[in-house]
C-alpha cells in the first residue's frame, strides 16, 4: 500500500518535465491508451495555450503516486445555476473535449487505482472554495454511495454500455468468431460474408507506414461523414479539432503501434475502414467509416469480423468496442460493464433544486411516454457515434 495521499493543483510543468514524470508513473501502472502518454502528451501538444488544463498531482511520502490533467469552466446552466467545474483529464470546453475520452481515470500504480481516487475526491471535497463540481468521465471505477456521501459531496450519473470481446475465447477457432455468436449472429455474419465475396477475395491489410495511416484515416472520414450525413445525425468530424487532434495523435504514435488503421475490402471494392488504438494487449475500436449506403449489405460486421481475427492473431487478448449500445457490439461481445460520466457536487442550495426540478420532469415525463421518445431521439442526434 502507498499510504496517505496528498493532492495538489498545480500549473503544468514544461512538456519534457512533465513527460518524463507521466511515464515514469505509467511504468509502474496498468494505464488505459487514454491515460497513456501517448493520448494525453497528444492533447497537450494540441489545445491552444489559453485553454490548456492543469495539474492535478498526488504525492505519497514525497514520491508523486498520482497525475491527471484538471480542465476548468464557468457554467451557468438553465440561466439559473452557476457552477465553477473541473473535468478530470479534459480541458472543459466542448470543442476540445469532443474527442471523447473513455477508460478514464487518475494515473496511480497498479493496483492502487481506487484508493488514489479516492484521495483525489477528498481533495475535492475539502476544496469547496475551489471549485462546486468535479467531472469525471467516462470511468469505469464507481467509489461506494458511503465514500462519497462521507465525504459531504453529491453525485448525479449517467451509464453507459461499453463492451469488448475476450480474444482469448477463440482460441479453438483461430480467431474465427462464430463458436463465440449466437445462431443469428451467426446466420448473418455467414450471409454478409458470401455477399462481399460477391466482389473477389476478402482481404482486411492494415497501412505500413505513418503516411498510409494517415490516407486511410482520411478516406475513413469520407466514409464516416457520408454515412452519418445520410442518417441526419452528428459525425464525429463536425468540429475542426477532432480531425487535427486525430492526425497528431497517428503522427506520434503509429510508429510505435499506438495507433492503428486497417481497410477491408472485396475485391476492388472498399468494405469500411477502422481507426483504433492499442496498448499492451488490448485493441480499442475507436471510429470507423462504412460503405453502408445500403445498410443491408452489413459492411460493418464483416469489417470488424476480419479485424478481430486480425487482432487475435497479433497476440491481443481484448478487442474492445467501448461505450454505446449497437447491435453489432451486442452481437460480437463476451463482456458489458458500465461506463460512467460522473459528476461529484459540493454541497450546494442550487444543485439540490435543481436536482429536485429534474426529478419532477422525469416524473411528468414517465406518464408521457411520446414526450420521452421525442428527447430521446434529439440526445441520440447531438451525440456523435463512433463505431
Amino acid at each position: 500500500m502507498i499510504g496517505d495521499v496528498e493532492f495538489n493543483h498545480e500549473a503544468l510543468p514544461p512538456p519534457a518535465a512533465l513527460e518524463r514524470e507521466w511515464r515514469k508513473l505509467e511504468a509502474v501502472a496498468r494505464p488505459s491508451f487514454f491515460m497513456s502518454w501517448q493520448w494525453i502528451g497528444t492533447l497537450l501538444a494540441a489545445v491552444p495555450a489559453a485553454h490548456q488544463p492543469n495539474l492535478l498531482r498526488g504525492t505519497a511520502r514525497g514520491e508523486t503516486v498520482g497525475l491527471a490533467l484538471l480542465g476548468a469552466s464557468v457554467t451557468r446552466r438553465h440561466g439559473l445555476v452557476r457552477s465553477r467545474a473541473l473535468y478530470l483529464n479534459e480541458t472543459g470546453d466542448r470543442r476540445f473535449d469532443a474527442i471523447t475520452i473513455e477508460h478514464n481515470g487518475v494515473l496511480a500504480p497498479a493496483g492502487q487505482e481506487a484508493g488514489v481516487v479516492d484521495s483525489a475526491i477528498a481533495w475535492f471535497a475539502n476544496h469547496g472554495n475551489v471549485a462546486d463540481e468535479l467531472y469525471i468521465n467516462g470511468s469505469v471505477l464507481r467509489l461506494p454511495e458511503a465514500t462519497v456521501e462521507g465525504r459531504g459531496l453529491g453525485r448525479s450519473e449517467t451509464v453507459v454500455p461499453s463492451y469488448s470481446l475476450d480474444l482469448d475465447l477463440l482460441s479453438s477457432s483461430g480467431g474465427e468468431l462464430y463458436p463465440m455468436l449466437s445462431a443469428n449472429a451467426r446466420q448473418q455474419l455467414r450471409r454478409a460474408l458470401r455477399h462481399f465475396e460477391g466482389y473477389g477475395r476478402l482481404q482486411l491489410s492494415a497501412a505500413e507506414t505513418t503516411a498510409e495511416a494517415l490516407t486511410f484515416f482520411a478516406e475513413l472520414k469520407v466514409l464516416h461523414c457520408a454515412s452519418w450525413e445520410r442518417r441526419g445525425k452528428n459525425h464525429s468530424f463536425s468540429g475542426g479539432f477532432f480531425e487535427r487532434f486525430h492526425r497528431l495523435l497517428i503522427e506520434r504514435s503509429f510508429a510505435g503501434g499506438g495507433t492503428q488503421l486497417l481497410k477491408a475490402t472485396a475485391g476492388g471494392r472498399v468494405i469500411g475502414y477502422l481507426y483504433n488504438f492499442r496498448l499492451g494487449d488490448r485493441i480499442y475500436a475507436y471510429q470507423s467509416g462504412f460503405a453502408d449506403a445500403d445498410r443491408r449489405e452489413r459492411p460493418g460486421i464483416v469489417t470488424h469480423a476480419l479485424a478481430i481475427q486480425h487482432a487475435f492473431q497479433s497476440g491481443a487478448r481484448i478487442y474492445d468496442f467501448m461505450a454505446g449500445r449497437n447491435r453489432l457490439k451486442e452481437g460480437f461481445a463476451t463482456r458489458c460493464e458500465p461506463m460512467l460520466w460522473q459528476v461529484f457536487q459540493q454541497p450546494r442550495l442550487a444543485f439540490r433544486l435543481e436536482h429536485l426540478t429534474r426529478r419532477v420532469k422525469r416524473a411528468i415525463a414517465a406518464q408521457n411516454p411520446l414526450s420521452a421518445v421525442r428527447r430521446s431521439d434529439r440526445a441520440s442526434r447531438s451525440r456523435p457515434a463512433r463505431v
